[in-house]
């Protein structure tokens, strides 16, 4: 073969090979910007030193526990025990900040509520190891769940796993499997379609969305009572998101919406509506 029917035959090989080529590391580079865009949009981890690590400045007694996931990650908690407590909570928060700005809501949850608290950060939270994701996020209340109830003792018919936000989402997932006397969903979404379309609606950013935290498809599947708590004016997760997924919930279900509260006040500024609410939900689901 002389040289310019090699050169002729190399250059229809690479005429029908570069478009494939192409596509696939432009589809490559597209999976990566939004894997990284959606990490940094969905996860917001406070790391330790940042906020408030000592509990006991505002009088509560608390143990810090540090325990493994399920696949080796090594996570950071509080054990907050209280005086003739009627119940425990599993506690699940939200997607910023860390336990060291979570003080206030669980002095709040701990005296009002006269509960035993457990709660934990997710890996990268905290002093937690490891980075976000929605699989590892799932690992993580399981591994939770079984040091409250292995590790601490604490029996599963006392326990009200309670989830704020992406914590609800978390919380959902947990309930289909662990055992748990209720589940409080507080602030909580659908799936994250639902939040894309809210916040992006002229932008297809729901088509594309990596981590799902579809809760609407595993309510309707935890018979355990649940209790969904919506501010009227949350500029987070809008109101009709979090009624929809109260009302594809299974029985027994309860709603609860309060009027003038936003996202991030509804622990700290529920005012006796919220706190009666949830005072009676739980101790009914600890008999």
């Amino acid at each position: 073969m002389n040289q310019e029917s090699s050169t002729t035959t190399t250059g229809r090989w690479w005429s029908f090979t570069w478009p494939p080529l192409a596509v696939a590391g432009g589809l490559g580079a597209l999976e990566l910007l939004r894997g990284r865009f959606q990490r940094r949009r969905m996860f917001l981890p406070e790391r330790y030193p940042e906020g408030t690590w000592d509990p006991g400045a505002v009088g509560l007694d608390f143990e810090d526990l540090w325990f493994e996931s399920g696949d080796g990650v090594a996570l950071h908690g509080w054990w907050l025990p209280a005086r003739a407590a009627k119940c425990t909570v599993l506690y699940c928060h939200g997607q910023t900040g860390a336990l060291g700005s979570q003080v206030p809501v669980l002095e709040q949850l701990t005296r009002r509520l006269r509960a035993n608290v457990f709660a934990f950060d997710y890996r990268g939270y905290g002093r937690s190891g490891g980075s976000p994701d929605e699989k590892g996020l799932y690992r993580d209340v399981r591994a939770a769940h079984r040091q409250l109830t292995e590790g601490i003792g604490e029996d599963p018919r006392r326990v009200v796993l309670f989830g704020h936000s992406l914590g609800g989402a978390v919380a959902i997932d947990a309930a289909l499997e662990v055992p748990v006397a209720g589940l409080v969903a507080q602030a909580t979404f659908t799936q994250m379609r639902d939040m894309a379309k809210s916040f992006y609606p002229n932008v297809p950013l729901h088509l594309v969305t990596r981590n799902h935290f579809r809760s609407i498809d595993k309510v309707g599947r935890i018979a355990v009572p649940k209790l969904f708590v919506h501010g009227e004016r949350d500029d987070k997760v809008p109101l009709e998101i979090g009624r929809r997924l109260y009302e594809a919930a299974a029985e027994p279900k309860e709603w609860l919406a309060l009027p003038r509260r936003g996202h991030h006040d509804l622990v700290t500024r529920g005012g006796m509506p919220y706190w009666l609410r949830l005072l009676a939900f739980c101790q009914a689901c600890v008999g």
